[in-house]
C-alpha cells in the first residue's frame, strides 16, 4: 500500500486494523493519561501520567516507556528529550506543514443555574406527613436559586470544535495530533474517548474507522502511522498502533 505523503483532502485517509502494542491500566500507572509520544524511529513510546489535588493542581507527575514488542510500561524518572520534542511539534497551536494551517481558541463565559430544595413543609424539615400541610407555594417560592459562572474555552479548526475545557486550563494534544510535514492533517477524537476523526485545510473532515474510545492520538513522525489509546473500561487501555494510507 503506498503512502503518499502531500497536502491532500481528509477525504481518502484510512487506518489498517490497529494492531495491539501493551496493555495499561491507569490504576496502575497512577493518575490521568495526558501525553502519548513515541521516539522518531518508533522503537518505543513514552508516556505521561499525572496526579491532581482537589483544585485540579498537579502534585505528581511520572514518566513510563513502552519498547515495541514489550507488550507493558517501565518506570523511568523523567520525560526523555526525543518525547519532549516530539510533543512540542504534535501538541502546537500550528500545523508543523503550515502556519495558516491553526487551531482557533475562543473564550465565553456560560451561567448555570440551579434550584434547591424546598426547606418548608413536613416532609422538608423532617416531621410527619400531612396530606392537608404539604410543601406551600411559598416553600417552593422561597427555594434557593443559585447560579454559577462557567469559563469555556472552545478549540475549533475551520470552524470545527475539536475539544471544549470549562474551568480548567485547555492541556495542548490532550486529545489531538497535528500530522508532521509535508501531510497538512489534524487528527483528533473526544477527550473521554471516541472516534478518530482528521480535518484538512480546506475544512473538509473525516471520522476514521478503526477507533471507536480513543484518546491521545499521536502520528508517527513519517506521517505513515497512528498509535493511540483505545479505552477498554473505566481503567483499562491498550496501546495500539495502524498504518495511514492516504489516497
Amino acid at each position: 500500500m503506498t503512502i503518499v505523503l502531500a497536502a491532500v483532502a481528509a477525504l481518502g485517509v484510512t487506518l489498517s486494523p490497529p494492531q495491539p502494542v501493551a496493555d495499561l491500566d491507569a490504576g496502575k500507572l497512577k493518575g490521568d493519561l495526558v501525553r502519548l509520544a513515541w521516539a522518531e524511529d518508533g522503537s518505543q513510546f513514552y508516556i505521561q501520567t499525572v496526579e491532581r489535588d482537589r483544585s485540579g493542581t498537579i502534585k505528581a507527575m511520572h514518566h513510563y516507556l513502552v519498547a515495541s514488542g514489550s507488550k507493558s510500561p517501565k518506570d523511568v524518572d523523567q520525560e526523555p528529550a526525543w518525547a519532549s520534542k516530539y510533543w512540542t511539534w504534535k501538541s502546537g497551536q500550528t500545523s508543523p506543514a503550515a502556519a495558516s494551517f491553526r487551531i482557533d481558541v475562543s473564550e465565553r463565559t456560560e451561567t448555570k443555574r440551579s434550584v434547591a430544595a424546598p426547606t418548608g413543609g413536613a416532609m422538608a424539615k423532617g416531621g410527619t406527613v400531612d396530606p392537608t400541610a404539604g410543601t406551600s407555594l411559598g416553600d417552593v417560592a422561597s427555594a434557593a436559586d443559585t447560579t454559577q459562572s462557567v469559563k469555556v474555552y472552545s478549540l475549533k479548526v475551520k470552524g470545527q470544535t475539536i475539544g471544549e475545557w470549562a474551568n480548567e486550563p485547555v492541556v495542548p494534544g490532550l486529545n489531538w495530533s497535528w500530522a508532521p510535514a509535508p501531510l497538512q492533517m489534524i487528527a483528533f477524537a473526544k477527550r473521554d474517548g471516541g472516534p478518530l476523526a482528521v480535518i484538512d485545510p480546506a475544512g473538509q473532515k473525516q471520522e476514521l474507522a478503526g477507533a471507536t474510545a480513543a484518546i491521545l492520538p499521536a502520528w508517527s513522525s513519517d506521517g505513515k502511522r497512528m498509535a493511540w489509546l483505545e479505552r477498554k473500561d473505566r481503567k483499562k487501555y491498550q496501546l495500539v498502533v495502524a498504518d495511514v494510507a492516504v489516497q
